[in-house]
């Protein structure tokens, strides 16, 4: 169903083109405006587009030549976020208004120097023309963005709390510390603790609080070494493993801000609180440093 929607959504546009005369602009795009309207708001500069866009591109000789679809939003099912002022296409961008669609031609070359800061890739034809079709959906101004992303902001950060507060429920004897980490002994030890500088090793599993496994090491002939306090790792682990025992288990609970913060990083998505299955193998001494003799 969804590929017979974009084969209809992309016929729509070049139907509604034809008839209407290409025009070129001072910077050499050519272009023509296959809806308008002037009641709509009409994009400026610093605004930020959703877009509808189709792209199509000419494939290398060595791959027979043909046109093919490079970018398909409608086949994707996710709209394109491009600022108005974006330094290929701001001529044609800047004439358009919420609502509005156009058809436009470009320079492989030049759109992927100009706008991407590298050359056109291997499957491409170099030198060739690219075709795309827009619809602008909707505009964001500076002030807009600002309270979108906080609202966006604010939807993780209500997710990560209600999800961290009911993982909480299912467990008993937690403990949190006065920066906000959680953790509890699930296998007592009456090792040493170890301290900031010590090497230690460890066996974990860390997982979402979805229960989605992100990364583990269970093998105790080849466990995770770090020094604590070297930043090595996240903060909840640098403070989470100095109140463990050697031989202790243990599970850890640790906020976003002692995580991987707002932004995430690699599977773990931005505002993540994460839960770490931790076991306390041994301490080490603390690594030698070099000594660097004077001159």
């Amino acid at each position: 169903m969804k590929r017979i929607i974009t084969i209809a959504a992309t016929l729509a546009i070049f139907v509604a083109s034809c008839g209407k005369k290409m025009q070129t602009t001072e910077s050499g795009l050519t272009y023509r405006i296959i809806e308008s309207s002037d009641t709509s708001r009409l994009i400026t500069k610093g605004d930020l587009m959703m877009i509808q866009m189709v792209g199509l591109g000419q494939l290398a000789d060595s791959l027979g030549g043909k046109d093919t679809t490079i970018f398909d939003s409608y086949k994707s099912g996710k709209a394109f976020y491009i600022p108005a002022d974006e330094s290929t296409l701001k001529d044609v961008f800047m004439m358009l208004h919420k609502g509005d669609s156009a058809e436009f031609t470009v320079n492989s070359d030049t759109l992927y120097m100009k706008s991407f800061g590298r050359l056109t890739p291997g499957f491409l034809k170099k030198n060739s023309n690219m075709h795309f079709y827009v619809k602008v959906e909707n505009i964001y101004n500076q002030n807009e963005l600002e309270v979108m992303e906080n609202e966006e902001r604010n939807k993780m950060l209500l997710k990560d709390s209600m999800q961290k507060e009911s993982y909480l429920a299912s467990l008993t004897n937690v403990k949190t510390t006065a920066s906000g980490l959680r953790y509890v002994i699930t296998k007592p030890s009456k090792g040493a603790t170890p301290k900031a500088g010590q090497e230690v090793e460890m066996l974990y599993k860390g997982m979402l609080l979805n229960g989605t496994t992100f990364d583990e090491n269970q093998d105790a002939k080849n466990p995770f070494k770090f020094v604590i306090g070297m930043r090595n790792v996240i903060l909840g682990w640098d403070e989470g493993v100095m109140l463990l025992h050697e031989g202790e288990e243990a599970k850890l609970i640790v906020p976003f801000r002692l995580a991987y913060g707002e932004q995430g990083a690699g599977p773990i998505p931005p505002v993540s609180s994460l839960i770490f299955d931790v076991k306390l193998l041994k301490i080490n001494n603390a690594p030698k440093t070099p000594i660097v003799k004077g001159k």
